[in-house]
């Protein structure tokens, strides 16, 4: 039914005000509540006059270009303006959302430029979005291309996420810079940088690096001198120079690149590096990503800093990059420089699953590595029916496919030293970085032996994965056993108790179960000399439910644990309601540090099927939960909120106790026509 009344101004979702935006801010028809509703609609350049906290703005079917200026007395071609968002905030219960419709909403800055040097982006460049001093925003379910540098670009603002944008094209997808920015989320994003090909097989690395192709050097996320906070979880990254690149400034005396979560990722065909901080890093968390084809994995050299976690990755190689004429077709998974800033932190490599036609280390130096249980196998030809994609919805375009797609071919050579180069530690071994308990299909290399490494660790020439060409790297016989690891208490890890991997820790990334291994849980970090502003709201960063739900002898046997990113404010138990398939209950939640602990209730939740791993990357396994939710004024022991910002479980929630509001929205004086005084 049609209703042909004067046209609304907005509609009320959830108690949160929908703002509809079109191109040419017309009037459009939209389908609600079984009725076809007229409504007045804004542009994107006018709508953010009337923004206020809670706002969703819903882009209506249609192609988007930034506003657009033209001089018709000058001559001159016409120019983009950027939709510029300055002085916006929402608030942590009510963020300010800008959402499409998926590819009906689609945003094309095809008159922006690349600039004409190698500069990294600025305010002064084109990005289709430009945030100056804004908290709380969202952008979701947009279809984006051509935006070049950059799509969206920060300064002064945090609370930013960016989530289920599908892209194209771009030197970066999302781009900030300066101490004022923190707490950027990067979620569930598909982007393709290069939709030919062309980077992967037929441009030099060197022309892609620095020279004509320069503007390829970029990423889904880039940063110049951020304070930190940056969570890169559940995207698709194909045909890209690098998944992420990440700088420090120089000469600056604050700690920068601080608390980075990448995880549960996909990186295909990644033509450098999927993971490049520069200069500095402190407290990054590289978990639970699947590589498949890339050139030299994480870039670690000449990078200070430390408290480095890399665990439950897997990676392996189905094709090499480049053309006969690139010299830089080898790669490896870590590449370290002989000189440099080395980490003066705990740096752990651990429970990784990766095969490999290139080296896992060829050479440079590094300080302060525990590498164990890593299952590491090597091949020297190509996989006999190797698929030329993979799961992710990125196929490979058929310029790629040919005409030197020679897979691992070449690499093999007589006292292989893949494992480790002899060009490794080149002035010595170091008291400190220490090689055990791995798994490998080649005999040690000397670098291994003649250094009194690998004292646990095990060859096995039989060695092999379930089904490496399709990315499947669980052990053909189940995990063998490896190393207990310990995470000291301050001196390891931030947190404030030490961490245990267990007694039943596998090699690689999977358990008995099929399961990839949960790790140590993300601690936020807050350094010495961080900016007052550069504050931690506690935030969900592991939910477990383990047992049945059922009584055993000794009595209840499944147990509700939440994990948070920073401690919580001492106190009484905490009351969580529980929701899983249809049951509730109270259940009555003891705190302790960062953590609240609970025993649920006989018979709720239904039981995981073995090797059902959603969600794994956050530890939730054994029973399936619908919602927790948490008093509204609960608190960390630094006097801030619980959060649902970058939450791992989207269930998480909050009921009201009747005390003071956790949030007072700010008085907001509309300058346009959206119905409000």
């Amino acid at each position: 039914m049609r209703d042909d009344s004067a046209p609304l101004p907005y509609w009320t979702e959830r108690g949160r005000r929908v703002l509809f935006v079109t191109y040419k801010g017309d009037c459009r028809y939209v389908r609600l509540d079984g009725r076809e509703l007229l409504f007045t609609t804004h542009t994107l350049a006018d709508v953010f006059a009337c923004v206020r906290p809670g706002d969703i703005l819903q882009l209506l079917p249609g192609k988007y270009w930034p506003p657009i200026l033209y001089d018709e007395d000058s001559g001159a071609p016409p120019s983009c303006r950027p939709v510029k968002i300055a002085d916006i905030h929402g608030s942590p219960d009510m963020p300010v959302t800008i959402r499409g419709l998926g590819a009906a909403t689609a945003l094309n800055g095809g008159l922006g430029g690349v600039p004409h040097d190698s500069m990294l982006p600025e305010m002064k460049h084109f990005a289709f979005f430009k945030l100056a001093d804004c908290s709380w925003i969202e952008f979701e379910n947009l279809a984006v291309e051509s935006c070049w540098p950059t799509f969206l670009y920060m300064e002064d603002s945090s609370y930013v996420s960016v989530r289920r944008v599908r892209a194209t094209d771009s030197r970066y997808l999302v781009y900030a810079r300066g101490q004022g920015c923190h707490h950027i989320l990067l979620e569930e994003n598909h982007w393709r940088q290069d939709p030919t090909g062309a980077m992967w097989r037929d441009q030099l690395w060197l022309d892609s690096k620095r020279k004509r192709y320069f503007y390829c050097n970029g990423g889904l996320f880039g940063s110049v001198g951020v304070a930190g906070s940056v969570v890169l979880r559940g995207n698709t990254i194909c045909d890209a120079f690098n998944g992420m690149r990440m700088k420090t400034e120089k000469k600056k005396e604050t700690v920068q690149n601080c608390n980075v979560e990448i995880y549960s990722n996909t990186l295909l065909r990644i033509r450098d590096n999927p993971v490049e901080p520069e200069r500095g890093a402190t407290n990054w968390w590289v978990h639970h990503n699947r590589i498949h084809n890339a050139h030299a994995w994480f870039s670690l050299d000449e990078v200070t800093g430390g408290f480095w976690y890399f665990f439950a990755n897997t990676g392996w190689i189905t094709d090499k990059p480049g053309t006969p004429l690139d010299p830089n077709r080898g790669g490896k998974v870590y590449k370290y420089d002989a000189t440099g800033l080395m980490p003066d932190g705990c740096v752990l490599a651990c429970n990784n699953s990766y095969k490999l036609c290139n080296s896992l280390v060829k050479g440079g130096a590094t300080t302060h590595l525990t590498h164990r249980n890593n299952a590491v196998l090597f091949r020297d030809e190509p996989p006999e029916g190797s698929p030329v994609s993979d799961r992710a919805d990125c196929p490979l375009p058929e310029a790629v496919r040919r005409p030197f797609a020679d897979g691992c071919r070449g690499e093999a050579k007589e006292g292989d030293d893949r494992f480790v180069g002899d060009g490794f530690m080149p002035d010595g071994w170091v008291e400190g970085v220490s090689f055990d308990c791995d798994l490998t299909n080649l005999p040690w290399p000397p670098k291994i032996t003649d250094n009194a490494q690998e004292r646990s660790g095990v060859v096995d020439p039989d060695a092999s994965f379930v089904d490496a060409p399709s990315g499947d790297l669980r052990l053909v016989g189940g995990p063998r056993p490896g190393c207990r690891v310990v995470l000291k208490a301050v001196e390891d890890w931030p947190g404030e108790t030490d961490w245990d991997s267990g007694e039943n820790t596998p090699i690689g990334a999977y358990d008995v179960a099929g399961r990839l291994v949960a790790g140590p849980p993300f601690v936020f970090l807050r350094p010495k000399s961080a900016d007052e502003g550069y504050v931690e709201m506690p935030r969900l960063v592991r939910l477990e439910a383990f047992g049945r739900g059922q009584l055993d002898a000794g009595g209840i046997a499944a147990e509700l644990r939440l994990t948070f990113s920073t401690p919580l404010a001492e106190g009484g138990p905490v009351r969580a309601r529980v929701v899983s398939g249809g049951q509730e209950a109270w259940v009555e939640c003891a705190r302790d540090g960062r953590v609240l602990r609970g025993a649920l209730p006989n018979g709720l939740g239904v039981e995981r099927e073995p090797g059902e791993t959603e969600d794994a990357w956050a530890g939730v396994y054994g029973l399936k939960l619908d919602a927790v939710l948490l008093p509204d004024d609960l608190k960390g022991a630094n006097g801030e909120y619980v959060t649902l910002w970058s939450s791992v479980f989207a269930g998480l929630g909050f009921y009201a106790t009747g005390e003071t509001p956790r949030v007072k929205p700010p008085e907001v004086v509309c300058f346009c026509n959206c119905g409000e005084e």
